[in-house]
């Protein structure tokens, strides 16, 4: 019998009982649509995909997993058995400490006191004694000015003087005697006054010929040279008190009213080197630009080490709060985003607290926010959730939390130890 070709389906077919044709477009619509549909390579090739997968889903429904019926089996007996053991962690009793809170402000070093010697009368330079940069004492002589005809000027007010003094001392004596009137007597005065005006311009127009330090200090910029002509008035030199040394901010308004003029101060200078001062100014108006204020601290330099300048960072006490020192690993962070640690309540449960950083450095971290005591968790705290019990392994030592390099990573060095152990067992 030949077989049937749905393409070769005549258009029109007598029905056996001798009546009108029947039309294949109302009786095999189905196997129309199909034949253009199978007649598409792309659309054969993706029928068969679809077929092949979904026997595959089929067959991950019909087939149960092997050891279901033990999974099946122990959660009608019960949990599982992993859930009646508790994690261990380690933990440590912590006590809080008094710290010391400090605002950080960046600042320079500035002089103690800088002066800029003047000439106080006109003339040559003859003698430049000091160099630039070398430490001078109080009372040495920086510049000298050439003297020209002052010594002699000197010398004849102090005869003028000595007239003056014997004419008044004759005129007293005649007038005790009844031979000199009053009016004369208060001439001779005037002439002694006038005299001994003129003898002390000469002895300071000699003194002033020569400049000299009102301090010890650093001579640090000369702005004459020898032979200069240097009028009254004018630069001859700089110099810079050095010791104390300045170590100069501008600290925010909202924070200027917790400082303490007189309060111990540090800084670090930006080549690393740190230094201890006094908090010896606190400004009591605004700079008009920046709206902050200016603080200075005085920091010791007998050395001379430090100069003018140097950039650094400020730290000024602000007062004293109740504190932890913990390492900073154990921080981590709630659902909204807050820093906090995991402690344990006196049941050994786990419990969260948002703590507030105060200070961090290489010894660890300050925070606040804990109870004091507080049992903190510090290996395992990551493996835990709050309100879970857990066994308890306490760390002997008690106080601060010693560098992670102490402690974390023996600890941390253990499990990765014990990991591997673990992991060549299950493969042998």
């Amino acid at each position: 019998m030949r077989p049937y070709n749905l393409l070769s389906v005549p258009a029109r077919k007598k029905r056996d009982d001798g009546d009108a044709p029947l039309n294949d477009d109302r009786f095999f619509p189905a196997m129309n649509v199909f034949a253009s549909f199978w007649q598409q390579r792309n659309y054969r090739i993706a029928t068969i995909v679809a077929l092949i997968a979904l026997l595959w889903l089929a067959s991950g429904l019909l087939a149960p997993e092997k050891g279901s019926g033990d999974g099946a089996a122990n959660r009608q007996a019960g949990a599982p058995a992993s859930s009646g053991e508790s994690l261990a962690v380690q933990a440590r009793r912590l006590q809080a400490q008094p710290y010391t809170t400090r605002v950080l402000v960046n600042g320079h070093t500035e002089a103690n006191r800088t002066v800029k010697l003047k000439a106080e009368l006109d003339g040559v330079i003859t003698a430049l004694p000091v160099a630039e940069g070398r430490t001078v004492r109080q009372g040495e002589v920086i510049c000298r000015i050439e003297a020209e005809d002052r010594p002699e000027r000197l010398e004849q007010a102090k005869a003028a003087l000595r007239k003056a003094e014997l004419d008044f001392a004759g005129a007293q004596r005649l007038r005790d005697k009844g031979l000199q009137s009053e009016t004369d007597i208060a001439q001779r005065a005037v002439a002694l006054a006038d005299a001994r005006a003129e003898f002390k311009r000469a002895q300071v127009a000699m003194e002033n010929l020569e400049i000299r330090a009102p301090f010890d200090a650093v001579l640090n910029h000369r702005a004459v040279e020898l032979g200069d002509f240097i009028r009254r008035g004018e630069e001859c030199a700089t110099l810079l008190d050095l010791n104390p040394i300045l170590m100069v901010g501008e600290v925010p308004e909202s924070q200027v009213g917790r400082l303490v003029p007189g309060a111990p101060a540090s800084a670090q200078l930006r080549g690393g080197e740190r230094v201890q001062g006094e908090l010896r100014y606190v400004s009591q108006e605004a700079h008009p630009v920046t709206r902050a204020y200016r603080v200075e601290v005085a920091v010791a330099n007998d050395s001379g080490s430090l100069r003018g300048g140097l950039s650094g960072q400020l730290a000024l006490p602000t007062g004293e709060v109740s504190a932890h020192r913990i390492n900073a690993s154990l921080l981590t962070l709630d659902d909204r985003g807050d820093l906090g640690v995991r402690i344990l309540d006196e049941e050994n449960r786990v419990q969260f607290r948002n703590v507030t950083l105060v200070s961090d450095g290489d010894a660890g971290i300050w925070v606040t926010g804990l109870p004091d005591p507080v049992t903190l968790i510090t290996v395992g705290q990551e493996y835990v959730t709050v309100g879970e019990m857990v066994e308890v392994e306490m760390e002997e030592a008690a106080g601060d939390l010693p560098p992670p390099s102490q402690s974390l990573g023996r600890e941390t060095g253990a499990a990765v130890a014990e990991s591997a152990a673990a992991t060549e067992g299950d493969e042998l």
